[in-house]
């Protein structure tokens, strides 16, 4: 299948800020650069202002201070329409009464491009979107994911040096949603188009992203590739936003040969930041706990969860809650108690 051969731009967000009228701010001053080509998801809870960002490089919203620029243009008072770039909706809007191809010329036919280059073009976008097959199907004869394709293809039939995308997963069904996260990833990187991403759903962000930056409250928490993101956290609400972990109320205390963490059940090295004797919070995901027959930390079981391909145990040893994933030929049962042991090396002190 032939790659896109869409010009991508940068983008970047200098102290970009946003106020409403109501006095109600959205958006903390914030400076993001976005590289040419780049997935960029934006990640959070509702409210956390990454819709509004979206929408103001958009040009949908006027931001209160900052500059958005593209490339070298400054196109913070441009209009939506003169900013090179495609916006695909939660909701596909597709013609009920044009057939694919007809979709996806529509926006050519408005921008009077010639129509070789109109034919070119459309058996290019039907190619790359595998709609070949469907052109000539009305959007009701489609599945979910086809009429997304459809959507993306309608807008980069227009050249767009930007692709933005607000939530596009949103109403779909687990399922669906599952099977169209794999297809949107292995199209970004066909597309080669830097793409802006919104979603508070944090598995499609590790699925799609080549960089996830998970914002709260009107600022960015933290940017970083799917991995960095995930195993290093640099915050607590990071740590516990982005997949399952466990949070343990610790003590920093002062031995012979170092610091020791001491869980209350447990006591380990501790590896965190150099600090005075304290009480702090550490996180530890589900994998990073394991069942072992060596000398490890005595734990009750309280609760056994399956989940197909896993369990997921819920247990309890010295007054704290401990989430562990096991195989699902693990013979397990509420009420067992149970050794466990710790991978050091993956303490989150975040």
């Amino acid at each position: 299948m032939e790659e896109s051969t869409v010009q991508s731009m940068e983008i970047a967000i200098r102290g970009v800020s946003k106020t409403f009228q109501d006095g109600t701010t959205a958006l903390q001053p914030i400076d993001l650069q976005v590289a040419a080509g780049e997935v960029l998801v934006l990640l959070g809870p509702s409210g956390c202002g990454k819709s509004t960002l979206l929408r103001m490089i958009a040009g949908l919203e006027q931001p209160t201070a900052g500059r958005i620029l593209i490339g070298d243009r400054d196109v913070t008072q441009l209009p939506p329409e003169k900013r090179g770039i495609g916006f695909v909706f939660q909701q596909y809007a597709l013609f009920p009464t044009m057939t694919v191809e007809e979709n996806i010329m529509f926006g050519m036919k408005l921008r009077k491009i010639g129509k070789q280059e109109q034919k070119a073009k459309l058996e290019e976008l039907l190619a790359l979107m595998n709609l070949t097959e469907l052109r000539k199907r009305l959007p009701i004869q489609l599945s979910g994911g086809q009429q997304q394709r459809v959507a993306i293809a309608r807008v980069l039939a227009t050249d767009p040096m930007i692709l933005l995308m607000d939530e596009p997963l949103t109403a779909l069904d687990a399922k669906l949603k599952e099977h169209l996260r794999l297809e949107l990833a292995q199209l970004f990187r066909k597309l080669h188009i830097t793409t802006v991403y919104v979603t508070h759903d944090q598995t499609e962000a590790m699925a799609i992203a080549d960089r996830i930056v998970v914002m709260n409250k009107g600022v960015i928490e933290q940017s970083g590739t799917p991995k960095e993101i995930y195993l290093k956290p640099k915050s607590s609400f990071v740590a516990q936003f982005v997949g399952q972990v466990n949070r343990l109320r610790a003590k920093v205390k002062t031995a012979e040969r170092g610091n020791v963490l001491d869980l209350g059940f447990y006591q380990l090295p501790y590896k965190g930041e150099s600090r005075a004797v304290a009480d702090i919070d550490v996180f530890l995901r589900p994998e990073d706990v394991y069942l072992t027959q060596e000398a490890g930390f005595s734990a009750r079981v309280q609760d056994v969860i399956f989940l197909g391909d896993h369990y997921r145990v819920i247990a309890e040893s010295g007054g704290q809650k401990l989430v562990i994933d096991v195989g699902n030929d693990t013979l397990i049962h509420e009420g067992d108690q149970v050794q466990l042991e710790i991978r050091e090396d993956k303490i989150i002190y975040a």
